[in-house]
């Protein structure tokens, strides 16, 4: 019969205390987070070169001014090159692109709550839903758009700060 040695366990080392503030972050091996956000950079591209491909080709389809599509439409090939500058370690590039980025997600929702005309949205709450009235649409879309616009300031002071302490 075959009879199993129990080993035993390693004494384990008391964890180092990590400096207030500090957030870990999980990482892969390097080559293969390298690799992967490279491949998902360059699918991004794809995508948002088809989509502003197909805004070109056929325009009558938008319910938006063209620039609102291009500007929501370019935010994904500009996600897929953060994500290569990133993966490159261009990491005050990273920064300044990543601000552009958010800046373009928040077209949409400004056009929305302030452009012209009336508009059409509907309101859900699990699975039942309902149409909204213009003013509720823009006010979701408005409260939407000011979180963004913090969001954005954010970004742009801590872009700021990072490139003037170099």
């Amino acid at each position: 019969m075959f009879v199993r040695k129990k080993r035993r366990a390693p004494a384990r080392r008391p964890k180092a205390k990590k400096p207030k503030g500090h957030v870990p972050r999980p990482h892969l091996p390097r080559r293969l987070e390298q690799r992967h956000l490279d491949l998902i950079g360059l699918f991004l591209i794809a995508v948002g070169a088809g989509t502003i491909a197909l805004i070109f080709l056929q325009p009558q389809q938008l319910r938006v001014p063209a620039w609102v599509a291009y500007a929501a439409a370019s935010t994904f090939p500009l996600a897929g090159v953060v994500l290569i500058a990133g993966a490159l370690g261009a990491t005050r590039l990273v920064r300044w692109l990543g601000t552009l980025l958010v800046a373009g997600l928040l077209v949409p929702g400004l056009w929305t709550t302030f452009g012209p005309g009336p508009r059409d949205c509907s309101v859900y709450f699990g699975n039942i839903g309902a149409e909204a009235s213009d003013w509720i649409c823009r006010a979701g879309f408005g409260i939407g758009s000011i979180i963004g616009l913090a969001a954005l300031v954010l970004l742009i002071r801590h872009a700021i700060a990072s490139t003037v302490r170099g």
